[in-house]
């Protein structure tokens, strides 16, 4: 037997004669058969154009566009996205805001009594500590000491602070003929001046200004004030400069400014 599908290319009007073993017809035998072969023809070729892939076959026909125009038309898949991420504060730190000082306000010098007065008329906004000692009101009452004054002006230049950086200023007042205890006036000025270090000179001063600090006290504090304790000025005007700066030392230690 022959291939199946040699039947393929039958035309049904003859497929009976065909499975009967007629192999070869003389179209000019049989004439109409020309006319059942072109209607046999023209009916494939109308199945084929309506046939789903002719229209396939157009499509793939079709001018191909390019892959990278459809890559940039076509939407990114969500799991691709990514979100704009926030901006990071600036490292560099804020500039510090500037708190206002208030300036503080002096007291009227004509409000001190007398020596007060006159060292209050030459108190400057620079003044970071007060320097006192039991003989200041003798001192400043006319009859000064030149040692006494030699000392304390060797002292100032030694500590190489600002002009106004130190003013003297006296817990004691002479009356003519002894030495009166004032610290009330005394601390009323470390107050009025905002002033948080005074230097003393002598425990007899220290006495006199903070009597409840031990005898052998170096330093103390009194209301948030460090009184520095230094050798009396009667016992340093006599020792040599070097010896003086010694013993001075603990002034330049003083965090001033």
């Amino acid at each position: 037997m022959g291939s199946p599908s040699a039947e393929l290319n039958v035309l049904e009007s003859v497929r009976p004669w065909y499975q009967n073993g007629l192999r070869f017809i003389f179209k000019d035998a049989l004439p109409e058969l020309e006319q059942l072969e072109l209607a046999a023809k023209q009916k494939t070729i109308s199945a084929v154009q309506a046939s789903p892939n002719s229209s396939q076959s157009n499509v793939n026909r079709a001018p191909q566009s390019s892959p990278v125009s459809k890559a940039a038309a076509a939407p990114m898949p969500t799991h691709f996205k990514q979100s704009t991420p926030p901006l990071k504060p600036s490292r560099i730190p804020p500039p510090p805001v500037k708190q206002s000082i208030q300036p503080i306000k002096h007291p009227d010098a004509g409000s001190w009594p007398d020596p007060w007065s006159l060292i209050a008329s030459r108190i400057t906004p620079r003044l970071q500590i007060f320097w006192t000692y039991p003989q200041l009101g003798k001192d400043l009452s006319g009859d000064a000491d030149p040692a006494r004054r030699k000392l304390f002006q060797s002292l100032i230049g030694y500590m190489g602070l600002p002009k106004g950086a130190i003013s003297f200023w006296p817990c004691t007042t002479w009356n003519g003929n002894a030495l009166e205890n004032r610290p009330d006036i005394f601390w009323k000025g470390v107050e009025s001046y905002g002033v948080k270090f005074v230097a003393c000179f002598g425990i007899k001063g220290l006495s006199v200004i903070a009597p409840e600090a031990p005898e052998n006290a170096s330093s103390a504090y009194v209301n948030g004030v460090q009184v520095i304790v230094l050798q009396d000025p009667d016992l340093l005007k006599v020792l040599p400069p070097e010896e003086q700066q010694l013993l001075s030392i603990p002034l330049l230690r003083l965090p001033l400014f």
